[in-house]
């Protein structure tokens, strides 16, 4: 069995729309891609790694600027019924996931 290295290569050029491209042209275009990928790879983890979850008190506040920047309105959290509060803290932990990398889309 022999690994044919040119073949790999030019169907890794044809799957990346390079093949069109003089060799020196595709491998600054794949160089660039293959960097873009790692740095978005290196970002993705290092956020996976520094989120902090947040606490009760931290989500009530961003539950509160939330429902304030929907509504126009202030959100007095002492003073709402338990549903409310219940429903703009999940608003709020959703939100922090998606904020902090612990959501993804893909994730539903």
């Amino acid at each position: 069995m022999s690994i044919d290295i040119t073949q790999q290569a030019l169907n890794a050029l044809a799957d990346a729309g390079l093949g069109n491209d003089s060799p020196a042209e595709a491998y600054v275009i794949g160089y660039a891609q293959g960097h873009d990928d790692a740095l978005a790879l290196a970002v993705r983890i290092e956020r996976t790694i520094s989120a902090q979850p947040a606490s009760a008190e931290e989500i009530e506040r961003l539950a509160c600027i939330l429902y304030s920047d929907w509504s126009g309105l202030a959100f007095d959290w002492e003073h709402a019924d338990e549903d409310s509060r219940a429903y703009w803290r999940l608003v709020a932990e959703a939100a922090w996931n998606a904020i902090t990398g612990a959501w993804r889309p893909e994730d539903e």
